[in-house]
């Protein structure tokens, strides 16, 4: 299975609101795109100095998978509202025992 990681920093213009109704966007990709399997979103608590204002973790069976979420549609409509507000993304996809 590979997980993928992402943790973004958005512009101080990115309101809650907006926020939120893209979190909704990310929390409905499983049900657009099959190769997804999970998904996980959340806003960091801590607000630590080196915290990141939010995370994504998303599990595919392959590389392949993975690859078809990057291309899908659904995903390129998250992208296009975060991408103007993103100060910054840092991602990491890895490979973690299947859970079955």
């Amino acid at each position: 299975m590979i997980r993928h990681v992402a943790v973004f920093r958005f512009a101080p213009s990115f309101t809650d609101a907006q926020r939120d109704a893209w979190m909704a966007m990310l929390r409905s990709l499983p049900e657009q795109i099959p190769e997804l399997r999970r998904m996980s979103v959340g806003v960091d608590v801590l607000g630590g100095p080196s915290s990141n204002e939010l995370a994504i973790v998303a599990d595919f069976d392959d590389l392949e998978g993975l690859d078809a979420y990057t291309r899908h549609p659904a995903h390129a409509e998250v992208l296009a509202i975060s991408t103007p507000v993103k100060v910054s993304l840092a991602t990491v996809d890895f490979e973690v025992p299947d859970p079955s």
